[in-house]
């Protein structure tokens, strides 16, 4: 893992942070925050140590310049089809579908990165349609400093896994055919793209990366790899279904507690 974070007070705010994560509550940004992928990551990492959680899942996506970040995911925030989550409706919910892919054992043991061709043909063992709820544990999002949207786990809530598929490399990953419905009205954007453009471009740097800051990719888990269907923002309790370009479809619900 990363260095400890290097302000006192970041400590104290990642304990707040976790607290805020369990009781949904959200809490003012500090004067003072991180100021680069490094400083985000130490806070991420200090959160599932709060949390006493292992790691469930990852995200990947590109930042505002281009360039490759994420996040792990607490185990507790996995959630399979078919299932619900329940959040108090004051709180952040916007619904994405996302493509999630789980690599290959000899990809994840590698120590050099492969040529692109050939982790696009070798590296990927699964894939699946998924949900990321986005959300949010501070007050005024999204009009905060970037890097404190990273430190928040990357703005996740919760990460909903359709039934896992061989990986296709033939899928068309650049321009899948995306549906997301919530109760029963399309919310997708048209046509579907991902910021990333291919998604499978985001996984070798972003395992580099978790390798580099000691918490390595395990087999069993799952990356999932920003939005192909822009962001919906949930009000209040909703069905939710989502298909992906052949891909067993993913259906959840989302409910509005007190």
């Amino acid at each position: 893992m990363t260095d400890a974070p290097r302000h006192k007070e970041w400590d104290s705010f990642s304990r707040d942070l976790a607290r805020a994560w369990i009781d949904h509550r959200c809490l003012p940004v500090p004067a003072h925050g991180p100021t680069s992928i490094a400083d985000a990551y130490q806070l991420q990492e200090a959160i599932l140590t709060h949390l006493k959680e292992p790691i469930g899942a990852w995200k990947a996506g590109v930042d505002p310049e281009g360039a490759v970040w994420g996040s792990p995911l607490p185990c507790t925030a996995l959630k399979t089809a078919r299932s619900h989550w329940s959040t108090p409706a004051r709180i952040v919910r916007g619904l994405e579908v996302e493509l999630a892919f789980r690599l290959s054992p000899q990809v994840l043991e590698e120590e050099k990165l492969l040529p692109e061709e050939t982790f696009f043909r070798e590296g990927i063992l699964e894939m699946a349609c998924a949900i990321e709820v986005v959300s949010s544990r501070f007050l005024d999002w999204p009009h905060i400093p970037e890097f404190w949207k990273l430190a928040d786990l990357q703005n996740h809530g919760a990460l909903f896994l359709g039934e896992s598929a061989p990986y296709d490399p033939d899928f068309p990953y650049l321009t899948p055919r995306v549906s997301l419905l919530v109760e029963g009205h399309e919310q997708a954007k048209f046509p579907a793209s991902n910021p990333a453009g291919d998604p499978r471009a985001l996984l070798q740097p972003f395992l580099r990366q978790c390798r580099d800051r000691g918490l390595p990719i395990e087999p069993h888990h799952w990356v999932t790899t920003g939005s192909y269907s822009g962001v919906y923002f949930l009000k209040d309790s909703g069905h939710i279904q989502a298909t992906l370009e052949g891909l067993d479809p993913l259906t959840a619900l989302l409910l509005s507690s007190p």
